[in-house]
């Protein structure tokens, strides 16, 4: 085999066994994707503007969205308001998933 091949799947191993060991081989790949994004674009900030999100994410809106709220309902991340702009959303990580 190839060794740039063997060497791809041998990452993909690696990354398939560490979301098995925390929890998220549940989630498909596309919500896989868009926790990987919003962890990223998160970095050492503690929130992230929902635009911000949506501007460096290559799903559909719809696509999105739908995983948005698989991750929400299963306590990896939080959506709030903004206070001074109702139309604006903050994303936050659960503390639940931090720890």
């Amino acid at each position: 085999m190839n060794k740039k091949i063997q060497s791809l799947a041998e990452v993909w191993a690696i990354l398939r066994y560490k979301e098995k060991k925390n929890g998220l081989d549940h989630l498909s790949l596309t919500e896989r994707d868009v926790l990987e994004n919003i962890l990223y674009s998160l970095g050492d900030n503690k929130e992230l503007s929902l635009s911000t999100i949506l501007k460096n994410n290559n799903h559909p809106r719809a696509t999105f969205f739908r995983s948005l709220k698989k991750l929400r309902n299963n306590n990896y991340i939080n959506v709030h308001k903004e206070e001074e702009d109702k139309r604006k959303s903050k994303i936050y990580l659960t503390k639940e998933f931090k720890a």
